[in-house]
């Protein structure tokens, strides 16, 4: 029996509406209302200071790593409505998805896996303990009262532990100050897409707020490509989404703040797993994330200390209803919950203006409650384990000379699983600051441990039996690079070389005659140089390229990774011809990318075509507190597919309205 679609699900829509009704309600009262961010304003990749590449808040020009910051006004200016979106216009950062929105979605940093990039959100490791490799589901992420999104590529285990061997990405949502005031927005756009949201923020006396509530629903389309369903009739796979974003504050002494931090969520999906039309298969997904943190400043902000207390929990059903179209998945039922209890101690020292320290201690546990009940007679398969990590971590800076800054540390891991795991990372930069020139390089070793699912989770109906005795996958890399600035900053230009070798990189092997699991048997190295252009001629038209050459490699198999493009190419231009108005136009190129065709046994690599997208989008301010925006998504309508046999979106457009008072 074939459920009712998700698109006719109202919640979603609803509430879409009706944060649109309720915002044009109030438009004559917002004649007072503080003009909206410029979108005018130069497009940088660096604004005055990074938390992410130190764990700290520090200067751009003292970063020796490679790091890209989005910004909310960036944000709102190129009407990116999901992470994903952020992620696709980062230099080094190859985004796959398996078809349109709420669908798959594997990040690949650098060439490196996608489960080897931590995911932060206000300080809360995002990645889900229930998933097969632990990494998350970066379409559910949607950029409600997001303030910044921060990219750190290269290896980051020193200061944040697992994952980050590809790099991090920081999301940072935006603290309440000033006078109460609020936004909202509402857009409607093809495939019946309707998104809309509404935030309040403020500060008074000693508190602060900023909670925010966003909703999206979408018809969709299919993933499934023509060639795979002759004579079906493609089926779109719907999809919605709300979340809740809620950041409070209360200064309990001059030198003492305490937040709260909360993030909820629920998804529901329809999907096409395997390149046929399955019009039953969806999963519905609820995420909840909680932190309470502490800040104290010490010896006039010489000594600032956070300490940290996190909660995360993502629950996901796949169902594929009572007659499934497929053989395959088998599992017409399969639930996995997965918890992550986090505290974490950072401390920020200053012993003088040319030393400083940051150390600190993290432990963790996180666990997987999962379940898989088969059609055809098959057994069900369940599972109920949980780990526990501890790990201290130390990073200095000196700074011996105006415009060096030199970094050291060293981390060492504990966890019940594997046991230990050491790393560190060595880096400098150098500003000369007459030239406008900028000079950094890094070196340092990273690992992932294995996740729970590839532990313990068996399934032996099928001959596939996880391992206990698995090893963390490590790598060791490194990058030099150079920006340098001209004209007076209006013209910007730079390149980074990067390599990265990885060992012990978990696959399936033999374990019998009729049985397989997993072994940490495969090496891997990817290399390449990200390079860029900014170009600001004139003050309301601001240009930049981006070039990143990837070489990925399997060393085990000599043979290249999957789905990592070897040539990225990105144009981005911002134009304000008169007052009010800000047109974008955005141009894409992916090449050089290979996967394996999953319907053919063995599977043979396939040479995924390479292909081009063009992207515009137009705002115009009305009135100070009035805006008018619409975008198109893949402008000539390129047909292409970015995993093998799972079509991407199509030609799109989208409208909308923002209002503030």
């Amino acid at each position: 029996m074939k459920p009712r679609s998700i698109d006719r699900c109202p919640v979603p829509r609803r509430l879409a509406i009706a944060a649109a009704g309720l915002a044009i309600s109030v438009a004559p009262a917002l004649a007072q209302a503080p003009p909206p961010q410029s979108a005018a304003a130069p497009v940088t990749t660096l604004p005055d200071t990074v938390i992410a590449a130190d764990r700290i808040e520090v200067p751009a020009s003292q970063v020796n790593a490679s790091v890209t910051v989005v910004t909310a006004a960036e944000i709102e200016r190129r009407q990116f409505r999901t992470l994903n979106d952020v992620l696709r216009a980062v230099p080094g950062v190859t985004v796959s998805q398996s078809g349109g929105a709420g669908k798959m979605t594997t990040v690949f940093t650098r060439g490196a896996n996608g489960n080897h990039t931590l995911v932060l959100i206000d300080g809360v490791r995002a990645g889900d303990p229930g998933s097969i490799n632990g990494a998350p589901n970066f379409a559910h992420f949607m950029l409600d009262n997001v303030e910044r999104v921060e990219v750190v590529r290269g290896p980051m285990s020193t200061l944040y532990g697992s994952d980050a061997i590809g790099g991090v990405i920081n999301v940072v949502t935006k603290r309440g100050k000033g006078a109460p005031s609020a936004t909202a927005f509402a857009e409607t756009g093809t495939r019946g897409t309707v998104d809309g949201g509404a935030a309040l923020q403020g500060a008074a006396g000693r508190f602060d707020y900023n909670v925010a509530v966003v909703a999206a629903s979408t018809r969709g389309q299919t993933a499934t490509p023509p060639r795979f369903s002759p004579g079906i009739k493609n089926e779109p796979d719907g999809y919605w989404n709300v979340a809740l974003n809620a950041r409070l504050g209360v200064a309990l002494a001059e030198n003492f703040h305490l937040s709260s931090f909360t993030r909820a969520g629920v998804a529901r999906n329809e999907y096409d797993a395997f390149p046929s039309e399955d019009p039953n298969l969806r999963e519905k997904a609820k995420q909840v994330s909680q932190r309470l943190q502490g800040d104290l400043e010490l010896f006039d902000g010489r000594w600032k200390q956070t300490l940290g207390l996190s909660f995360l929990q993502v629950t996901r059903r796949d169902t594929d209803g009572e007659d499934p179209v497929n053989f395959t998945p088998f599992a017409p039922d399969s639930r996995n919950r997965g918890r992550r209890w986090q505290l974490d101690w950072k401390n920020d020292l200053r012993v003088d203006d040319m030393l400083g320290a940051v150390f600190g201690i993290d432990a963790e546990r996180t666990s997987l409650r999962g379940r898989n009940t088969y059609n055809f007679g098959f057994p069900s398969t369940a599972v109920d384990k949980s780990v526990g990590t501890v790990g201290g971590y130390v990073n200095l800076r000196w700074m011996p000379v105006d415009g060096t800054t030199l970094t050291a540390g060293g981390r060492l891991e504990d966890n019940s699983a594997f046991g230990t795991a050491a790393t560190f990372r060595v880096g400098g930069a150098h500003e000369f600051k007459s030239s406008g020139t900028r000079v950094r390089a890094s070196y340092g070793t990273a690992f992932k441990a294995p996740s729970l699912d590839q532990l313990y989770y068996d399934f032996p109906a099928f001959g596939f039996f996880a391992n206990p005795n698995l090893k963390p996958e490590r790598s060791r890399g490194g990058e030099i690079g150079v920006d340098q600035s001209l004209l007076g900053e209006r013209l910007k230009l730079g390149a980074t070389v990067f390599h990265t070798d990885i060992r012990n990189l978990i696959a399936s092997a033999p374990c019998g005659a009729f049985c397989t699991t997993l072994v940490n048997a495969r090496r891997a190295r990817s290399q390449g140089v990200e390079t860029y252009v900014e170009f600001r001629p004139w003050s309301d038209f601001t240009i930049r390229l981006d070039y990143t050459f990837t070489n990925a490699i399997d060393r085990t198999a000599s043979e290249s990774l999957l789905r990592r493009p070897r040539h990225a190419f990105d144009v981005t231009a911002t134009w304000t011809p008169i007052e009010r108005l800000t047109l974008g136009a955005e141009f894409k190129h992916r090449g050089g990318n290979v996967d394996r065709d999953f319907t053919a046994f063995p599977s043979p690599i396939v040479h995924l075509e390479a292909y081009s997208l063009v992207r515009v989008t137009a705002s115009y301010d009305v009135t100070e507190a009035v805006q008018v925006f619409g975008r198109v998504e893949n402008l000539f309508d390129k047909r292409y597919e970015e995993p093998f046999a799972f079509q991407a979106p199509k030609l799109a457009a989208f409208a909308g309205a923002r209002f503030r008072f």
